[in-house]
């Protein structure tokens, strides 16, 4: 329930989201903000697993709700979540979060990231996907981290992508993982072939399902898809 069941409609941008808990709940989740000429979007990973993690996820979601009414820069969003956790968490509590804030006029994204796996951008123009490489400790670990941001510019017919380490760390046969590698070969066919937000989205998930269908699913897997219309 903490997650949205519709995406924004945003003209010159599609957006797709979706999450796959280990369990009947976990600790997992992601949501746009569209407000004042800006999209953000946001994935966030609590440590631990099932109802362990989902009542710190509701309280972290809370806290992210209310941080946003005041329209934050990202800087003083993650510092402010970060006090915030670490003070209203138990201390074995974490929370891996990434954000993007989207200058929906200007085509560029603003991104940080405390523990998250790194964003990846397929720039169409080259054919080619970027680790987008920007992270910190997660939330909650050291009340005074410092974070920093990333900006980037996109055009038209790319592809961002972010994912949780459920994602990456996706168990196949003989214990093998997913991996960035895949994941990142993944992303770069699926951009080539020019799949929407949403088909991409499917595509991710189905080769990340067919890799590991034969293993029970170890931790909750999300992923949210941002394209740029042609």
């Amino acid at each position: 329930g903490l997650m949205p069941k519709t995406a924004p409609n945003i003209s010159g941008y599609e957006i797709a989201g979706h999450c796959l808990p280990a369990e009947q709940v976990g600790g997992d989740f992601f949501q746009y903000f569209a407000r004042d000429g800006q999209l953000s979007l946001c994935i966030a990973d609590v440590t631990g697993h099932a109802m362990e993690a989902a009542i710190p996820v509701v309280l972290f979601s809370g806290m992210l709700e209310t941080q946003m009414e005041s329209n934050p820069s990202l800087q003083t969003l993650f510092s402010s979540l970060n006090r915030s956790t670490h003070r209203i968490l138990e201390a074995r509590t974490c929370v891996c979060f990434q954000m993007a804030q989207l200058d929906l006029e200007a085509r560029t994204l603003r991104l940080g990231n405390a523990g998250c796996p790194y964003a990846y951008h397929y720039r169409a123009q080259m054919g080619e996907v970027v680790e987008l490489g920007i992270g910190a400790y997660p939330l909650g670990v050291k009340a005074e981290t410092e974070y920093e941001t990333l900006e980037i510019a996109i055009a038209a017919g790319d592809r961002v992508v972010f994912c949780s380490d459920g994602v990456v760390e996706a168990l196949g046969a003989e214990d093998e993982i997913f991996g960035y590698d895949r994941l990142v070969e993944t992303i770069g066919k699926g951009g080539k072939e020019g799949l929407s937000a949403n088909a991409l989205l499917k595509y991710i998930t189905d080769v990340v399902g067919t890799f590991s269908a034969s293993v029970p699913i170890g931790d909750d897997q999300t992923c949210v898809v941002l394209a740029v219309d042609e």
